[in-house]
């Protein structure tokens, strides 16, 4: 044999192994991302127990809210670039318009990230805010602004962005919990 051919043999068993490993290893990676996102599992837990929150518009400084999570890496790979996202929204009826308009305004948006979850360990954490870390104030309408016939005055709903990268970084998915009721106030 030339030693062509046994070279060409050579290159080809090794891109044979080394398809067959990345198939492999993307395979393993989405099973296990599935695994993961599993909704009867509760391995990812947002809210993972009651939120705290103090909407006191009339003290826009002490606004503050906590939610506590649970992530449970049940995979096979670590998950990386953990990042959580949350928005509140109120909804009041606009005494500063003609026809007291139902409005609708982003009262708190604030992104972390938490970096990486080893496999088969937990994170339990805590995603906060307090006064300015998070809080818009100028969307926060003034008391004069709410319509107080309105029944109730204030509407509170959330929603919450979880991301994260799987499977030696080659997947990276997104899961969005939207108009999440955080309840009524009434002034």
């Amino acid at each position: 044999m030339r030693p062509s051919r046994i070279f060409r043999w050579i290159v080809r068993l090794f891109l044979l192994v080394f398809t067959l490993s990345l198939t492999g290893v993307s395979l393993l990676g989405g099973f296990s991302a599935v695994t993961i996102l599993d909704p009867d599992s509760y391995n990812v837990n947002i809210p993972d127990g009651p939120i705290v929150a103090n909407f006191d518009i009339t003290n826009k400084s002490a606004m503050s809210i906590s939610i506590p999570f649970n992530i449970t890496n049940v995979g096979v790979y670590d998950l990386d670039e953990i990042t959580i996202g949350f928005q509140i929204g109120m909804i009041y009826g606009n005494a500063s318009t003609l026809l007291n308009e139902i409005t609708n305004v982003k009262i708190f948006d604030k992104t972390q990230n938490y970096g990486s979850v080893l496999h088969g360990d937990v994170l339990k954490d805590i995603f906060s805010g307090l006064g300015s870390d998070g809080f818009i104030f100028a969307n926060i309408p003034a008391l004069i602004e709410i319509d107080r016939f309105r029944n109730p005055d204030l509407e509170f709903h959330a929603n919450f962005t979880f991301s994260a990268m799987y499977s030696l970084r080659l997947y990276k998915f997104t899961v969005n919990l939207i108009n999440y009721s955080l309840g009524v106030l009434d002034i």
